[in-house]
């Protein structure tokens, strides 16, 4: 991949208090557009100046506080993710979920759904939170937690990407290989007898 994911691993607290919740998905209904907008209705009940933004798609939203963006270049979503404090995909189908990983990239803390792969790499009360898939008022619940604590959102962003940068870079993943490879021939060396 060509965007440099590696150049922001500390959010600073204020960045992460603008409570801008991001969406990155192209398939709206799939990834769970829906249950997002029922649940930022009750986030912006808490905090009426919340805000999500919406990339990857254009659905006809008419919600206070959104703004959709529709399909942007990959280098553009750069920007939109350095623009964020959270970063909130409820999908409800996702074998793995690369927009995730880009969130822990950029220090995002996130909010998913507890569904197929992506309990592997958010971690429950460390990087992110996890719902199930439909639950608009736990979602809502796990916005308000992160919106109401910029300090939160940073530790949980400094844990996604320490994860990220040691299980999801080239270099991470070359060095399990590395250590695997290893491994397996530290097991399989000859002995040999000095008779």
């Amino acid at each position: 991949d060509h965007r440099d994911l590696h150049s922001f691993p500390t959010r600073r607290s204020s960045d992460l208090a603008r409570k801008e919740i991001l969406f990155v998905g192209i398939d709206w209904q799939r990834k769970g557009g829906p249950t997002l907008l029922k649940a930022f209705e009750i986030v912006r009940k808490a905090f009426p100046d919340a805000k999500l933004t919406i990339v990857g798609c254009d659905p006809k939203v008419n919600q206070p506080g959104c703004k959709v963006v529709g399909k942007v270049s990959l280098n553009e979503v750069g920007h939109y993710y350095r623009g964020a404090s959270v970063f909130c995909l409820p999908t409800t189908s996702e074998p793995l979920g690369i927009v995730f990983l880009e969130a822990m990239a950029y220090s995002l803390p996130v909010v998913a759904t507890n569904i197929e792969a992506i309990p592997e790499f958010i971690h429950e009360g460390k990087n992110g939170y996890l719902v199930e898939p439909g639950d608009y008022k736990a979602l809502a619940s796990a916005i308000i937690e992160l919106v109401r604590s910029p300090a939160r959102c940073r530790d949980f962003g400094s844990y996604g990407h320490e994860l990220y940068s040691k299980r999801y870079t080239w270099n991470g993943v070359g060095d399990r290989m590395f250590s695997s490879i290893h491994q397996c021939l530290d097991r399989t060396k000859p002995v040999f007898s000095e008779h």
